[in-house]
């Protein structure tokens, strides 16, 4: 039950204790206390790896991972987040334009593209 409360995969489980699956099923199937043993340690391993997903996830946001942050973001009910959102992803594609012609070949296109915009923020 241990390795259920840290990862709630049966088979896995199984395999670190040395029995089938269809021993741990018969088990459940026929024997109440166990089975509300295996429903309690898959559900607090169901727990255990959500707060370790969670951890994880704010972990990236600290760290600037910007997919992290853009999925907090988007999932976020505050406007003024969106409205982030969307200003960063216009600034991103933006650059990929000119970045995308400058890779073709097309220098002189990209510096011009790249002045238009900086003098659209001026």
């Amino acid at each position: 039950m241990g390795s259920l409360e840290k990862i709630p995969i049966i088979i896995k489980a199984c395999n670190e204790c040395g029995l089938s699956r269809n021993t741990i099923y018969r088990w459940k199937k026929e024997d109440e206390k166990f089975r509300e043993k295996m429903d309690k340690a898959i559900e607090m391993g169901e727990i255990n790896v959500s707060e370790v997903t969670h951890l994880n996830y704010y972990s990236l946001i600290n760290k600037g991972y910007w997919p992290a942050i853009k999925y907090h973001l988007t999932h976020s009910p505050t406007r003024q987040e969106k409205s982030i959102i969307q200003m960063l992803d216009k600034e991103t594609e933006k650059q990929r334009e000119i970045l995308e012609k400058w890779r073709n070949g097309n220098i002189e296109e990209a510096k011009k593209r790249r002045a238009e915009e900086e003098s659209k923020e001026a």
